[in-house]
Order: structure tokens, then C-alpha cells, then sequence
């Protein structure tokens, strides 16, 4: 059996977590972002099996759905053509942002395109 913690504002925790967060606030202190979203992406599969097995189908349903599957490229009516790129659920957004915020880590083209790099699973476009 796994021990628990629990917090002061009455929160069970599983000592395992608590000490993978504080494996986290260290390596924020000490890395670059790229090992904290590391130890996140894999904290998120570990403890949201059922959201990264929906992302996965919903990245295969997406690539299925694509104009041009090597650069992402979607139809949106008429004459409106996106470029989708990337799945990044919203909840590995929000635990990445605990310990980031928008002016310490943008989350701009150049954010998504070394995550995608970094986790092919995410990404929908080839290129």
C-alpha cells in the first residue's frame, strides 16, 4: 500500500507525488524548463492514463481529418485553411504553468514546435 500525505488544506496525497513535486521545485530552481516539462509530461501519463489514451486517438482522428498531412494543413469552410500542428492538453498546460508562467515561459510557435520535437506523440503535423 502507498503511504498518503495529507495537506493542510485537507488534500490526500500520495507520498509519491509529493515527492515527485518536490523533485520538480528543485530541478526548477537548479535546470532548464525543458527537464521540469520532462518530469511533468511523464507525472501527467502517469497519473492521467484515461486523458493520454483520448489525446492519442483524438491526435489519430485529427491526422485522418488533414488536408496535407506533412504540414498540417486543415480546411474551415470555403476559403479559410489552418495549420494544425499540435494536441496539448489542457491539463499538462496547467501543471506546466504552475511552476511557469507566461512572461518566464512563453507558450509561442517556438514553445510548441520544440515540444512537438520533443514529444512526437503530441504532435499531428509531420513537419
Amino acid at each position: 500500500m502507498t503511504g498518503i500525505v495529507i495537506n493542510e488544506n485537507g488534500k490526500i496525497r500520495t507520498v509519491e507525488n509529493v515527492e515527485l513535486a518536490e523533485k520538480i521545485v528543485k530541478d526548477r530552481a537548479l535546470k532548464d524548463p525543458w527537464v521540469v516539462i520532462d518530469s511533468m509530461v511523464k507525472i501527467w501519463t502517469k497519473n492521467a492514463p484515461e486523458e493520454e489514451a483520448a489525446m492519442k486517438i483524438n491526435v489519430e482522428q485529427y491526422r485522418e481529418g488533414l488536408v496535407d498531412k506533412e504540414f498540417g494543413q486543415t480546411l474551415m469552410g470555403r476559403d479559410q485553411e489552418r495549420r494544425f500542428t499540435i494536441a496539448f492538453p489542457r491539463s499538462l498546460m496547467l501543471m506546466i504553468r504552475t511552476q511557469y508562467k507566461a512572461d518566464e515561459l512563453p507558450m509561442d510557435r517556438e514553445f510548441f514546435k520544440k515540444f512537438g520535437e520533443k514529444y512526437p506523440a503530441f504532435k499531428i503535423a509531420e513537419k
